[in-house]
């Protein structure tokens, strides 16, 4: 079966799934499900560009006649994906999964739009609601693992994640959302040693694999950066992170974070922002995830395009105006501040950083994006504290950095200049030796 062959290279996030899906949808005009597929697709490449496209999937799959319930509500999802109204999406898939809760292709798709929502605990409802009803036999059982997984851990149960991401691993070896899932766990443990294990994989690993792949080597960089090995992070940077200019939404995310990191811990990341303000300038006003932005921001603050900065804001501005309620506030209370906060961190008004991270720090979450990757916003509120000499505040958001990541050799050393700086030499001292520790770990 040709769809069932798509479907699982979409779940192994294969280069094979949409040519091979656009032959399926060239050959069998009348079959609803491949056209309803190729329109999700298109729209989960993180681009207005692709709407037109996906809009001629579902006017196309209109036409036909006697579309059975199941395809009608996945048209609807599709619909109001293309209108912006991912919510809406995710409630039409609750629909399908009342009836089909083998529906694999629904349960993924819901789970990508919630995850890009923030909605980590509706991600954990949906997959539970389902799981009973999955067994060892069915196809794609270690995928669902992988989905249940990566919702546990974002719900900070790291022990139950940790089960399900090993066992759906060990079931389907290739399953990237289980390694990943499992390899976040890792990361919000702090259990560095852990994650440099499960990610040991040679470099070109899943060169058969889409810009997904990519991310697994951001984290395979992460577990280097919290040990301090810095040559080795620029060196997967430029290897398996950020190999060529792209402008893939999740490499810009990757790329632009790990630079950021990076310059927090003093590391001199040569000219490797030049190629990512410019891909990020030619993103305004492309608006699909706001978690997007902020790293557009980065990229061109860092570059100096302090000008096209202001174009994004006010783009963001036009777009909170138009779009779902649920949307327009988190890019009016998150990503418009947050956007500012980077800006001005640029601009060296560290204070005006400070001033608007601060209130929003506790709740990211529905910008969208998981628990590790948002914690950028963080380095960059403590570096600006940091550089708008407010001491007290950087140390007291240091102190709870390593309670945090107590593996983080970057942040053990900039806790132990603070502290040595305010005369508290016998603390310093042991951050010194905290960050020693690090650098001996196996």
């Amino acid at each position: 079966n040709i769809f069932e062959d798509v479907i699982k290279a979409y779940l192994d996030y294969r280069l094979s799934a949409y040519p091979t899906l656009k032959e399926l949808c060239s050959s069998a005009p009348d079959f609803a499900m491949a056209h309803i597929f190729k329109g999700f697709l298109l729209l989960s490449m993180g681009t207005t560009a692709t709407i037109p496209g996906a809009k001629t999937c579902a006017d196309h799959v209109r036409r036909m006649n006697q579309l059975t319930k199941r395809e009608r509500l996945h048209l609807q999802a599709l619909d109001s994906w293309i209108s912006g109204d991912t919510r809406k999406s995710c409630l039409f898939w609750d629909d399908v999964l009342l009836t089909e809760p083998l529906d694999i292709l629904a349960l993924k798709l819901q789970h990508f739009l919630l995850f890009w929502l923030g909605e980590a605990s509706y991600m954990r409802t949906t997959v539970s609601k389902v799981f009973p009803h999955w067994d060892k036999s069915s196809y794609g059982f270690a995928q669902v693992q992988g989905m249940y997984a990566f919702a546990l851990e974002e719900c900070g149960d790291y022990a139950n994640a940790e089960r399900l991401g090993r066992e759906a691993v060990e079931r389907e070896p290739q399953d990237l959302w289980a390694i990943h899932a499992v390899a976040h766990v890792y990361e919000m443990q702090s259990n560095i040693s852990a994650g440099i294990n499960w990610l040991n994989q040679p470099l070109g690993e899943w060169k058969d694999r889409n810009p997904f792949k990519d991310h697994l080597w951001w984290h395979t960089a992460l577990f280097a950066l919290e040990k301090g090995e810095f040559n080795q992070v620029l060196n997967l940077y430029d290897e398996a992170v950020w190999p060529d200019d792209k402008n893939f939404y999740l490499d810009i995310q990757n790329a632009a974070s790990l630079l950021a990191r990076l310059e927090f811990f003093g590391v001199d990341v040569g000219d490797r922002w030049n190629s990512l303000g410019l891909v990020s300038e030619e993103k305004i006003g492309d608006h699909v995830l706001c978690f997007t932005e902020p790293h557009y921001t980065m990229a061109m603050g860092r570059t100096g395009r302090q000008n096209e900065i202001g174009n994004q804001l006010n783009s963001l501005h036009k777009l909170r105006d138009s779009v779902p309620q649920d949307i327009r506030k988190t890019v009016e209370t998150l990503a418009i501040p947050v956007c500012s906060a980077i800006r001005d961190y640029y601009k060296g008004d560290f204070v005006s950083t400070i001033n608007q991270l601060m209130p929003i720090r506790d709740s990211y979450q529905p910008i969208g994006g998981s628990h590790a990757q948002r914690d950028v916003f963080n380095i960059y509120l403590i570096d600006a504290a940091i550089k708008s000499k407010k001491f007290d505040l950087a140390t007291i958001l240091l102190s709870e950095r390593v309670v945090l990541h107590p593996n983080s050799f970057g942040s053990w050393v900039k806790y132990a200049d603070l502290l040595e700086n305010s005369g508290n030499i016998s603390m310093a001292n042991k951050a010194r030796s905290e960050a020693n520790r690090i650098t001996m770990m196996d």
